[in-house]
């Protein structure tokens, strides 16, 4: 038969889109933040509402209205846990070649759930003292005030170019995958209600795994590492809102003085560090001329349509649907085989 003599020269790979399979998979997530804030706090006296609120005067002695306080305020909070993540990537290996394109790649580290975090701050002022409670609180001497819970809603990690990796066959069925993909991680968090400038923070995703083909389909088996850290300037002259804070006393100590916060966030440092594994898997992609439906078009699949030969109902080797398995059928396959 002249069709024989064709030469069948390089299989053809179909791309595999996987899903993460989160009860499967689990990554660490040490992740750190800070954000450097300038801004004042002043008393919360008002002559017509709270008479008696605290006053603050600045230096260490002597009288005067409530004034606003020059201050400085860090704040910084450090997550740490492991995640069950979700999300999906794309695989188009090139077994000739020893590579594979990887694309798509998207992560939900948190699979859509809240994190409470407490938050911790440092305080930095000049000299000033208050009324209501009367207290002295000499510059230098950092007060540290845990306030409100800060809530990270969600961490994504998604990629932003495809890219290319070793693809690597170890037997039959199983190839090795290694790769470093840019990805971008995205935060989104709130604070006293209000949104918090965490910007999105570019990284370096590294993958290294294998891929291999079951009965139920591909399945990848990847471990992953980021290890980021930046710091980034906070465009913006727009102060958060006033927030109220209880500050203890300094001198004499034992007391709380209620002042109200104005802060301008003019710096955020970001440190991620991620590292596990995932298991993703999918059913392959067919198409009909991939008659043996293992993702490969090759010698097999001819071979298949020739065993079907004749009429033939329902065949996967009945690549066009005409009922009948004949030289169309192997066309068929053969031109799947050079695309």
């Amino acid at each position: 038969m002249p069709i024989l003599e064709t030469a069948l020269i390089l299989p053809v790979v179909l791309g595999i889109d996987l899903q993460i399979q989160a009860s499967q998979s689990s990554l660490s997530l040490d992740f750190e933040t800070s954000i450097a804030n300038s801004g004042n706090l002043t008393g919360n006296h008002d002559s017509e509402t709270n008479p008696d609120g605290t006053i603050t005067i600045p230096g260490l002695w002597g009288g005067g209205e409530n004034q606003e306080i020059p201050i400085t305020f860090d704040s910084g909070t450090s997550i740490n846990g492991n995640s069950s993540p979700t999300g999906f990537m794309a695989v188009e290996p090139f077994d000739d070649q020893n590579l594979a394109v990887i694309h798509d790649l998207s992560m939900d580290l948190l699979s859509s759930t809240n994190i409470p975090v407490s938050l911790t701050t440092t305080l930095s002022y000049q000299s000033f003292h208050t009324e209501n409670p009367s207290s002295v609180y000499p510059g230098g001497i950092p007060i540290e005030l845990p306030l409100a819970e800060l809530t990270l809603d969600s961490c994504l990690v998604e990629q932003t170019q495809s890219t290319t990796g070793a693809w690597q066959s170890v037997g039959d069925d199983t190839y090795t995958l290694t790769a470093v993909v840019p990805v971008l991680v995205t935060m989104e968090a709130t604070y006293q209600g209000q949104p918090l400038p965490l910007a999105p923070v570019p990284s370096a995703l590294a993958i290294n795994g294998e891929l291999e083909y079951t009965e139920d389909g591909p399945r990848l088996d990847l471990s992953l590492l980021i290890d980021e850290g930046q710091t980034i300037d906070l465009p913006g002259d727009d102060p958060l809102p006033p927030f109220p804070v209880s500050l203890p006393t300094i001198v004499p100590p034992g007391s709380f003085a209620e002042v109200l916060m104005t802060l301008l966030p003019e710096s955020t440092s970001f440190a991620l560090a991620l590292n596990g594994g995932i298991v993703a898997n999918a059913e392959l992609e067919t198409i009909p001329c991939d008659v043996t439906g293992d993702g490969v078009i090759d010698t097999n699949d001819v071979l298949a349509v020739l065993a079907d030969w004749g009429p033939c109902t329902g065949c996967s080797s009945d690549t066009n649907d005409d009922d009948i398995v004949d030289v169309n059928d192997v066309l068929d396959v053969l031109g799947c085989w050079s695309d």
